[in-house]
C-alpha cells in the first residue's frame, strides 16, 4: 500500500538539485560484491562471537592500557564520523543524515563523560564524576546513541525519502537544541538523579541489565533500528548495508556483554571489540565516500579538460580553411599574436611573409575551378613544407597566404629571405606559368603592431609583382 505524500512545509523542500552530482553518488545501488562482503562480515563477527559465548563468564587479568585505549579510540572515531557525514549534509541537505551525525556526536559525548565516570583512571580510588551506577547507566545510554540515530535516519527515509532542507544553518541548529537536551538528560540523570536510577552493577557485576530488561530494551531498539532501515532502504545502497552491519556488530556486541555478565570477563572483553568494530565500520563507510567523491570529482575534472579541449579543437577546425586545411585569417591572426606575444618575452624577433600567386587566375579560368583548387593545395602543401613547428601560416584570400616565423632578432633577415626564397622557388615549380611574389616584413621592434607588420608584408609584395614578379622584397622601413 502506497502512503499518501506528506504536505511540503515552509522549511523544507523535496527536491535534490541536480548539481550535486558527486555528493549524490552517496545513493548509488550497491554492487554485488559489496553486499557480499557486508554478508560474510556479519557472518565472521556473528561466528566468533558465538564461539565465545561459552566461555563469556570467564575472568582475564585487568590489563590497565585497555580501556583508556579503547575508550579514546571509540570517541575518536565517533567524532570523526560525525564530522564527515556533517559534511555530507552541508552538500546535500539532506535531513535524514543530521540524525546520523547527531546520534554519532551524542555518542562521543556520552563515552566522554563515562570516560571521567571510571573509579581510578583519573583520581585514585574515585570517579570524577557521579556515583557506582554512572558508568553502567552511561553505558546503557551511549548504546542507545547508534541504533536510536540509524532509526531517526530510516524513519526520515521511510516517510519522506529525499527530503533536504530549505534552511540547512536553521535546520541544523533545531538539531543542535535537541541534542543538547538530550546530552543534558543524559548527564543529569546520572549525576543529579544516580540514586533513584535501579542500581545495575555490584563491584564489577553487571547482570542486572539483563534481568532487569534494560539491556534487552536496547536490543529490542536495535533490532528495530535494523529492520525500519531495511525497510525504508532495501539496503539498496553501500552505506545503508554498512550501516546495517554496524548495527549488527553492536547487537552482538551487547548480546555477549550480557553474556559475560561482569567486567573483566572474556564477554565483558569482546563486547568492547565489537562495539569499536562496530564505530570503525561507520567511521570507514564515510571515510569511503568521501574517497569515492573525491575520485568522482578528479575524474569529472579530467573529462571536463578533455571536453574542453575537444572543443577548442573542433573550433579551430571550424576556423580552417575547408580546401587548404590552413588556418583562416581570424586564426591565423590569433595565432600570430600569441607568437608575436612570446617572441617579445623570449626576445626574439617575427616575421610575417604575405604570398600571392602569379598567373593563378589565368589557370583558374582557363583551365576551370578544379585544377585551380588543385594549385591551392599544392599552395599550402608548399608552405606547410618550408615551416617549423613554431611557425604558422594562412590562407587570407583567395590565392592570398601569409606565414609568420620566429627567429632570433639578429638572424630574423636572413631567415625570413631564405623561407621566402625557398617558396618562390618551390611554387614555381607547380608549372602552368604558376608563380608567387612574396613580401616580407620583420617585427623586430616591439612597438610594432601584427596588423600594421602584415600592412607592411603587404607593400612589400606588391613591390615584388612590380619587380617583374616570381620573387620576394624585405619591407625597408626607410626605403618606404
Amino acid at each position: 500500500m502506497n502512503n499518501p505524500r506528506p504536505p511540503k512545509s515552509r522549511t523544507h523542500r523535496n527536491v535534490i538539485d541536480n548539481a550535486d552530482t558527486n555528493i549524490s553518488r552517496i545513493a548509488d545501488q550497491v554492487a554485488p560484491i559489496q553486499r557480499k562482503r557486508a554478508y560474510v562480515t556479519c557472518l565472521l563477527i556473528a561466528l566468533v562471537t558465538a564461539a565465545l559465548i561459552p566461555a563469556s563468564t570467564m575472568t582475564l587479568p585487568h590489563i590497565p592500557a585497555f580501556l583508556p585505549t579503547y575508550q579514546t579510540v571509540l570517541i575518536t572515531a565517533y567524532l570523526i564520523t560525525s564530522y564527515l557525514i556533517f559534511g555530507f549534509y552541508q552538500a546535500s541537505r539532506s535531513v535524514s543524515l543530521l540524525y546520523l551525525c547527531a546520534g554519532c556526536i551524542y555518542t562521543a559525548v556520552i563515552l566522554g563523560v563515562q570516560f571521567l565516570s571510571f573509579p581510578n583512571l583519573l583520581i585514585n580510588q574515585n570517579a570524577t564524576i557521579g556515583g557506582s551506577q554512572t558508568t553502567i547507566w552511561l553505558w546503557c545510554f551511549w548504546h542507545l546513541g547508534p541504533p536510536l540515530a540509524i532509526f531517526g535516519y530510516a524513519l526520515s527515509e521511510w516517510l519522506r525519502p529525499g527530503l533536504v532542507a530549505a534552511d540547512p544553518i536553521r535546520t541544523a541548529r533545531r538539531f543542535c537544541i535537541l541534542l543538547g537536551i538530550m546530552l543534558a538528560a543524559s548527564v543529569i540523570a546520572v549525576t543529579v538523579f544516580h540514586d533513584r536510577l535501579p542500581i545495575l552493577e555490584i563491584d564489577g557485576d553487571f547482570q542486572r541489565i539483563t534481568t532487569t530488561g534494560v539491556a534487552p530494551g536496547i536490543q529490542a531498539i536495535s533490532l528495530i533500528a535494523l529492520l525500519l532501515l531495511w525497510r525504508a532502504t532495501g539496503f539498496r545502497t553501500s552505506v545503508n548495508m554498512w550501516l546495517g552491519v554496524a548495527l549488527v556488530a553492536l547487537l552482538l556486541d551487547n548480546a555477549i556483554t550480557m553474556a559475560g555478565g561482569s567486567r573483566l570477563s572474556i564477554g565483558w572483553y569482546a563486547g568492547r571489540l565489537n562495539a569499536l568494530l562496530s564505530a570503525v565500520i561507520m567511521l570507514l563507510i564515510y571515510l569511503r565516500e568521501i574517497n569515492c567523491v573525491y575520485l568522482d570529482t578528479v575524474l569529472d575534472a579530467r573529462r571536463l579538460a578533455a571536453s574542453h579541449a575537444l572543443l577548442e579543437v573542433k573550433m579551430d577546425q571550424a576556423r580552417l580553411d575547408s580546401l587548404t586545411g590552413l588556418p583562416g585569417r581570424a586564426l591565423f591572426l590569433e595565432q600570430a599574436k600569441t607568437l608575436h606575444a612570446h617572441s617579445l618575452a623570449n626576445g626574439t624577433a617575427v616575421a610575417i611573409l604575405f604570398i600571392d600567386l602569379d598567373g593563378f587566375k589565368v589557370v583558374n579560368d582557363s583551365m576551370g575551378h578544379q585544377h585551380g583548387d588543385a594549385v591551392l593545395k599544392q599552395t599550402a602543401e608548399v608552405l606547410l613544407s618550408v615551416l617549423r613547428d613554431t611557425d604558422v601560416a594562412g590562407r587570407v584570400g583567395g590565392d592570398e597566404f601569409v606565414i609568420s616565423l620566429v627567429a632570433p632578432a639578429s638572424a630574423i633577415q636572413a631567415t625570413a629571405s631564405a623561407v621566402a626564397d625557398r617558396i618562390v622557388q618551390k611554387i614555381s615549380q607547380i608549372g602552368n606559368g604558376v608563380g608567387c611574389s612574396v613580401g616580407v616584413s620583420l617585427c623586430s621592434n616591439d612597438g610594432l603592431l601584427l596588423e600594421s607588420s602584415l600592412r607592411q608584408a603587404d607593400a612589400a609584395m606588391y613591390e615584388a609583382k612590380k619587380n617583374g614578379k616570381n620573387r620576394f622584397v624585405v619591407y625597408l622601413p626607410e626605403a618606404a
